[in-house]
């Protein structure tokens, strides 16, 4: 594996962002020049093969269904953002109105004005979530219920209720809101949640990734900063439950569809093991999706079986790559490490005898639930994770991550994703394992 470029931060709050015109006008006629047209069928709400939706569709399919949302972004790097879906980035795209739309959202959920948003998947490519989602103190099952499908609740700050927007520009916006969660034993929590959304341009991803990304290449890249801070009178302690930061990206998914995730070598037991795969059975749930490499794992992402595997902190270089073969489309997720041996809440739904030994990383492929219903929204998810956070009264912690997608050739794709973490094109397809 070639020498990883170390990924730069740049001012979390944008204060040293250049910021070029900005040019949405035209986006937004065209928009509503689609939404004028009738292109939005009720008849085509899920997303089961590898074409995608336009940027404009989707534009026209939140006005017509009353999802509130706003565009940020210059020229044809554009993505939306929804305060009534919890400052949730929805979808973004690098070529304007036309250009195809590269997050995965349940369009059906929204267009129905279903009330299960407590039970349902919204998705979103960047959406805030609270942890921990599984072990005794979860706060999504309530009361000491067992974990199943059927118990299983996501708290209305995180699912039914809107988020205030605070500020707002051209290519940035904060949400903020306060919110009480209760875990499995009791334990209740109250907290101020914030976030900032900004659009990155070529530059900052320049910067940030160290590499220089060919000129022929299409960029839309953005960062979430979120932050939590305990409002309550009482620390947070591994004894009374602690909360984490979680961020979710939800995208498309097709047959040729795979995640790709670095991991730090090293013996087992130093490091634990290089990937878990037992999210859903106790046998582990990936079969012949998952593939270990010397110094990455690949996991096939097609949305046509449920399973997922999550990375340790210890094993984790703060990074997780995609790449969508069918349409050509490369994306990068990183997330900033923090310093320092650190405890992280289990994800999985089930008892965990080591509660402080969560993941840091983790990927979920939808799919069917069982061989009788073979229906299922075809979307995964890559989702990045913040240590157990031990919050005195009045403190706060936060977790940054960063989203890429890069449309272009091959060769430059297979150049940009070799020169980060020393994956060829030829990996990127599956043709070769070493």
């Amino acid at each position: 594996m070639c020498d990883k470029k170390e990924l730069k931060p740049i001012g979390l709050f944008g204060n040293d962002c250049c910021m070029k015109k900005f040019r949405i006008v035209a986006a937004l006629a065209c928009a509503a020049g689609l939404a004028s047209c009738g292109l939005i069928e009720e008849a085509e709400f899920r997303n089961n093969d590898a074409e995608l939706w336009s940027f404009g569709q989707d534009l026209s399919f939140f006005s017509k269904y009353g999802v509130e949302s706003f565009v940020l972004g210059e020229e044809d790097s554009l993505i939306v953002v929804s305060p009534l879906l919890q400052g949730r980035v929805m979808t973004s795209t690098y070529g304007g109105a036309e250009g195809p739309s590269l997050g995965w959202f349940n369009k059906e959920l929204l267009a129905l004005k279903n009330s299960q948003f407590d039970k349902s998947q919204v998705g979103g490519e960047d959406r805030f979530w609270v942890g921990p989602q599984g072990g005794d103190f979860s706060i999504f099952f309530q009361g000491g219920s067992s974990f199943t499908e059927e118990n299983w609740t996501i708290p209305p700050s995180l699912s039914l209720e809107p988020w205030t927007v605070v500020g707002r520009s051209k290519t940035q916006a904060r949400f903020e809101k306060e919110a009480e969660f209760e875990n499995n034993r009791g334990g209740k929590y109250k907290v101020k949640a914030e976030r900032e959304v900004s659009v990155l341009n070529r530059k900052h991803v320049t910067d940030i990734l160290g590499i220089e990304i060919p000129t022929g290449v299409n960029i839309v890249a953005f960062q979430s900063f979120n932050k939590l801070t305990n409002l309550g009178e009482k620390t947070w302690t591994p004894d009374s439950g602690m909360l984490n930061i979680s961020v979710q990206s939800c995208f498309n998914a097709n047959r040729k569809a795979f995640v790709f995730v670095p991991y730090r070598p090293g013996e087992p037991s130093e490091l634990g093991d290089i990937v878990r795969d037992n999210y859903f059975e106790s046998t582990g749930a990936s079969g012949n999706r998952l593939a270990v490499m010397p110094d990455y794992i690949r996991f096939k992402t097609d949305g046509k079986s449920i399973s997922g595997i999550g990375i340790s902190p210890r094993r984790s270089e703060g990074i997780a790559l995609s790449y969508d073969g069918a349409n050509n489309i490369l994306t990068v997720v990183t997330y900033i490490k923090p310093t320092g041996v650190r405890g992280y809440l289990p994800n999985a739904w089930r008892r965990n005898n080591a509660p402080m030994d969560g993941d840091a990383i983790s990927v979920y492929n939808n799919g069917p639930v069982s061989k009788i219903n073979m229906v299922a929204d075809s979307f995964y998810e890559i989702s990045t994770h913040s240590p157990a956070l031990s919050l005195e009264p009045g403190k706060s912690q936060f977790h940054l991550q960063r989203v890429f997608h890069f449309n272009g050739s091959e060769y430059d794709l297979g150049l940009i994703a070799y020169k980060l973490v020393g994956i060829s094109i030829g990996q990127l397809r599956g043709e070769t394992d070493n």
